[in-house]
């Protein structure tokens, strides 16, 4: 298994090399590492991603020739997202969980959005469009999970004349953050959660299975954004107190940061373009998601559910009580938990 410490290790490994090396040379030696630890604990999930590869290449090279705003240009590159689907046909074929299925479904994220990129530049070439592609696939500090971004974006960063900032103290702080969450944290509350097991009131079940969910997920964006940090790359903030959220808007606003803007630029604003109601497109944009982190009946009430919420209930600001207010936010915490459970543990 890929564990966070093991990514660490390498990045710190690494790491002396590349003060040596500019920018574009560190974004391939970070795509090698990517290819090289895929071919290592999840080699299917690295011919996959080459197929994936190839397949936005080549469909990039045919929608280039099309008029910018046709709608063949604007929306064939999504049958790239089918690909998402991959994992959920051949279950069990890929083999580690954290760099098999997941990690496809990130890295189709983000092969999809690099694609669109690129298709919305006016002159690239034929090296921007290999590099970026292959980087959104296998960006090594990216790779087992973390925020969603476009390998483009990484192209732009590696081609900037702006000299890259040296690393900080709060790029290692996320280091050592991220390992703490993932290594410790994680696992001692998943110890707890499985004493607990077997209780009539799952409550407290429910409560420590979200927060080894969490602890897992902060924790490896934490690295992902700290390991490129130290390379100077940028990559997006995942995470930003999501406990603090007044309303399920708020929530989306601090979990997962990257996936949400995913969604509202890519399914959610499409739709609207073409003449949806605002809270139908709302919530269709969080039934993908659903249907993103698996296609089982756990995962599809709770991208049903979420985007119910999404689109119908009311915001923290409309409630003038402040006993009222905390009392939805305690309510809003309480059915994200919930319906964690019931995507991952209750409704397989």
């Amino acid at each position: 298994m890929f564990t966070s410490f093991a990514q660490i290790l390498i990045t710190l490994s690494v790491l002396p090399f590349m003060f040596f090396m500019n920018m574009r040379v560190r974004l391939i030696v970070f795509v090698i590492l990517g290819c090289a630890t895929l071919l290592v604990y999840s080699p299917a999930s690295l011919w996959f991603l080459i197929l994936v590869v190839l397949q936005a290449l080549v469909l990039e090279r045919i929608l280039r020739d099309f008029p910018k705003k046709s709608y063949i240009r604007q929306y064939v590159p999504y049958v790239l997202l089918i690909n998402i689907f991959y994992t959920d046909v051949s279950a069990g074929w890929l083999g580690n969980w954290n760099l098999g299925s997941l990690a496809v479904g990130f890295s189709v994220i983000r092969i999809f959005m690099t694609t669109k990129q690129l298709l919305g530049s006016r002159n690239t070439t034929t090296g921007e469009r290999v590099l970026s592609t292959t980087a959104a696939a296998f960006f090594f500090p990216a790779l087992a999970v973390g925020p969603i971004f476009s390998g483009h974006t990484l192209w732009k960063q590696s081609t900037s004349e702006i000299p890259e900032p040296p690393p900080t103290e709060l790029q290692f702080r996320k280091l050592f953050g991220g390992w703490v969450l993932t290594s410790l944290v994680a696992q001692a509350v998943l110890l707890r959660a499985e004493r607990d097991f077997g209780v009539p009131v799952r409550l407290t079940e429910m409560a420590l299975l979200f927060i080894n969910l969490f602890a897992t997920f902060w924790g490896r964006s934490l690295i992902a954004e700290g390991t490129a940090g130290l390379a100077g790359f940028v990559l997006p903030q995942n995470f930003d107190k999501p406990w603090l959220a007044r309303d399920i808007r708020d929530f989306w606003a601090r979990w997962h940061i990257s996936m949400a803007k995913f969604v509202t630029q890519y399914i959610f604003l499409p739709l609207r373009l073409r003449g949806l109601n605002p809270q139908f497109a709302t919530f269709m944009a969080f039934v993908f998601m659903g249907f993103w982190h698996e296609v089982r009946p756990g995962y599809i009430i709770w991208g049903c559910v979420h985007g119910v919420l999404m689109a119908k209930a009311p915001s923290a600001s409309s409630i003038n009580s402040v006993i009222l207010r905390f009392g939805y936010r305690i309510m809003t915490l309480s059915i994200v938990v919930g319906l964690s459970y019931t995507a991952n543990y209750a409704i397989k």
